[in-house]
């Protein structure tokens, strides 16, 4: 078990891919697309912690710093001892601190919140850090370590001292001392920006280099043989007096915890997106799962403008896509808003498949097996021919994998040919995906898609109409029930350029 709960029998969306506009321009659902679910259950499970994390005081920053030890001592995770030696003692020294210290970390945090936590990961990641600190073995443990514990922890920084010849050439060098704090950094402007000009011990002259960033390999290794063996010494001898058999219950324990990071790291990206979302006072909420194909949105916010703006700038909408509905053809003039509405209806059903919250008011979504969004801006570096086939081989593709489940988001196909070609295709493709089934948005500016097509009318009641709501010039960038008014849009440009009277 972790935080993400992902069921074997849970297939993943593999072709869950709103593309560009989604994608590639929001780094986190990039990343997060591996973590979608199109399994209820494990919805519901995720569901829980995120409710937890917007109303539990803490708890957020608990799992921020959870995140950030787990980090830290992954590295020792990954150690693979080849020698009895410094390293290896310093290393078998640390597996049990990492592993005490990261049992009270979370026995202490978690204990305050139990009453108030329902989400079953947490209460399962408490349970298994206060079964763990119960147990004999933890306690022996602390006995080992106890008293020594805090000698290595307290380490921060060594000096060395280096001796030079007549001609201030390093002849060699060595650990003079280990120390409990950090030193700081010689370096003038750094003293003047920190506004700190008294010089200690523990300012350094002229710093040498980062070794991380600096040093070859080579000059790595010998740096951290000399530190290793300065430690060594100070660790009292019965620090490391560790039987192999508890050692190999630490790590095994250790492990446990360790299992919990790559779902861990997704958690906190995504605290990180919902914060951004509650600092502007966005509402947030989580879609109950629809029984039937219908999508339902109260006040949606778009996922991308609520980063990118403030609240009063966003005009939220309202969607309601009916079940017995399989494509809604929405049209409307340039920059009403169209694409936006789309991106936002991809996002939220990104959020709800990964278990966040939306930013809306209240929804009702179904689960989707597949989500296609084909968009002009895919097309856009290729000649008008090579585009036109390019849109043809995209969308034929979605008719192949499309099902009941899926959901397809078409944004301005077939503009790069003319619209008396353009229309039938357009509406055979609709009335193909209305015989599949599944829901889909079309957005276009062709005003002869509508029922005058013999396919679009064969389709009856299968397919509805959206529009964008526009007063003149102005946009509201609001999204309509129904069909907009035919010839508005050259209408109003034409009054905005003087050509055509009131």
């Amino acid at each position: 078990m972790d935080f993400l709960y992902l069921s074997e029998s849970d297939p993943f969306v593999i072709d869950f891919d709103p593309r560009r506009e989604i994608v590639s321009k929001d780094r986190f659902l990039n990343q997060a697309k591996k973590y979608i679910s199109t399994d209820e259950k494990t919805l519901l499970y995720r569901q829980c912690l995120f409710s937890d994390i917007l109303k539990i005081s803490g708890l957020s920053d608990f799992l921020v710093s959870l995140h950030g030890k787990l980090t830290e001592y992954a590295p020792l995770m990954q150690y693979s001892p080849q020698a009895d030696n410094n390293e290896e003692r310093i290393h078998n020294v640390l597996y049990p601190t990492v592993y005490i210290e990261l049992v009270q970390f979370i026995c202490d945090s978690l204990s305050p919140m139990t009453e108030a936590v329902t989400s079953d990961s947490l209460k399962h990641l408490y349970d298994l850090a206060k079964r763990d600190m119960e147990s004999v073995e933890y306690r022996r443990l602390v006995r080992y370590y106890e008293a020594n514990l805090h000698t290595l922890r307290r380490i921060k920084s060594v000096t060395i001292g280096v001796n030079l010849d007549a001609l201030y050439r390093p002849t060699e060098a060595g650990i003079v001392s280990l120390h409990e704090k950090t030193f700081r950094s010689g370096d003038l402007l750094d003293r003047i920006i920190k506004l700190d000009f008294e010089k200690d011990d523990f300012h350094c002259l002229a710093p040498l280099t980062v070794i991380d960033k600096k040093l070859g390999y080579r000059e790595s290794q010998q740096i951290n043989y000399a530190l290793l063996k300065a430690m060594g010494r100070v660790l009292d001898s019965g620090l490391h007096h560790c039987s192999n058999r508890l050692l190999k219950y630490v790590k095994e324990r250790l492990a446990a915890y360790f299992a919990w990071l790559d779902s861990l790291t997704f958690v906190v990206e995504a605290i990180r997106r919902i914060q951004i979302f509650r600092d502007k006072k966005i509402p947030l909420c989580f879609p109950q799962v629809s029984n039937d194909r219908s999508f339902f949105v109260e006040s949606l916010y778009d996922s991308g403008l609520s980063r990118d703006m403030d609240k009063k700038g966003i005009v939220p909408n309202t969607v309601h896509l009916d079940d017995s509905v399989h494509c809604y053809i929405l049209s409307g003039p340039n920059s009403g808003g169209k694409t936006v509405f789309l991106n936002s209806l991809a996002a939220a059903q990104y959020y709800f498949q990964l278990g966040m919250p939306i930013p809306a008011k209240s929804a009702s979504l179904p689960i989707c097996d597949a989500i296609y969004k084909i968009s002009v801006e895919e097309q856009a570096n290729a000649d008008l021919v090579g585009r036109f086939e390019k849109e043809c081989i995209s969308l034929s593709e979605v008719l192949k994998k499309f099902t009941p489940n899926s959901l397809a988001l078409i944004d301005e196909a077939f503009t790069s040919t003319a619209a008396a070609e353009a229309v039938p295709i357009a509406a055979n493709f609709i009335y193909e995906l209305c015989r599949l089934g599944g829901k889909c948005v079309f957005i276009t500016h062709y005003h002869e898609l509508s029922e005058n097509q013999p396919k679009i009318r064969e389709c009856g009641e299968q397919v509805g109409y959206l529009h964008t709501e526009s007063q003149g010039e102005r946009r509201s960038y609001a999204i309509r029930q129904g069909k907009a008014e035919k010839n508005s849009y050259a209408q109003n440009i034409a009054k905005k350029y003087g050509l055509l009277k009131d």
